[in-house]
């Protein structure tokens, strides 16, 4: 750090505005007291401010979201139909429910193992678990410490941002297998973030597609 660096409180929002603009990225509250050289009980506050004034403001396009331990500067849900104006929305193979069921079976358990998985689920999840890991809602988090050392599987911070959650924490506690549809698990994804608009919704996923193969076969062939 260096110590002859100085932020004035005027400074503040506008400099964490600016790093978290330029970022894209979500950045830590420590990590930005590092950058700014400021305490990070002042940079909370400064982001607790900013994340109000965003939100306050009816007609403006941009959001401060909260992750974990982190933040992160993105545009609204709603300004969507906007942006697709000027970037062609990316064709995306659409994710079927066997992909969503082991999603929810991996953000209720987590961290678990391929084998933990499929003991829930009943048939081997190998390619969906992979495709999750390609789609970035889910991710490697060390490993079992049992012979063969199995890999763990946890979501993502990809995973809280795209569907507008602060924390797993924040996951309704609801029975695993409560999920008969991809529907129940978008409805109890909206309660957690207070039953505001996610940042990306099952249908946008969806939309104009159909499901994988319908019903989507395992590696194994088993549906």
């Amino acid at each position: 750090m260096d110590n002859e660096f100085r932020v004035t409180a005027q400074e503040l929002p506008g400099a964490i505005e600016s790093l978290l603009f330029v970022s894209g990225d979500p950045i830590s509250a420590d990590k930005l007291a590092d950058l700014l050289n400021v305490k990070k009980a002042a940079i909370e506050e400064a982001l607790k401010s900013l994340i109000n004034k965003y939100k306050n403001n009816p007609w403006g396009g941009l959001e401060i979201r909260k992750i974990e331990d982190s933040y992160a500067m993105m545009t609204r849900p709603e300004q969507k139909r906007f942006i697709e104006r000027l970037y062609a929305p990316k064709t995306q193979v659409p994710l079927s429910q066997a992909s969503y069921e082991t999603l929810a079976v991996i953000a209720y358990n987590q961290p678990c193992t391929r084998a933990q998985v499929e003991t829930v689920r009943g048939v081997s999840s190998d390619s969906i678990i992979s495709r999750l890991l390609d789609r970035g809602w889910i991710e490697e988090a060390g490993c079992l410490d049992a012979p063969g050392r199995p890999a763990l599987f946890a979501t993502s911070k990809q995973f809280l941002t795209e569907f507008g959650i602060e924390s797993v924490e924040d996951l309704p506690p609801m029975e695993l297998m409560s999920y008969q549809t991809i529907r129940d698990m978008e409805n109890s994804l909206r309660e957690a973030a207070g039953g505001e608009d996610k940042q990306i919704t099952i249908d946008s996923i969806m939309d104009g597609s159909k499901s994988e193969d319908e019903g989507e076969e395992d590696a194994d062939g088993n549906d």
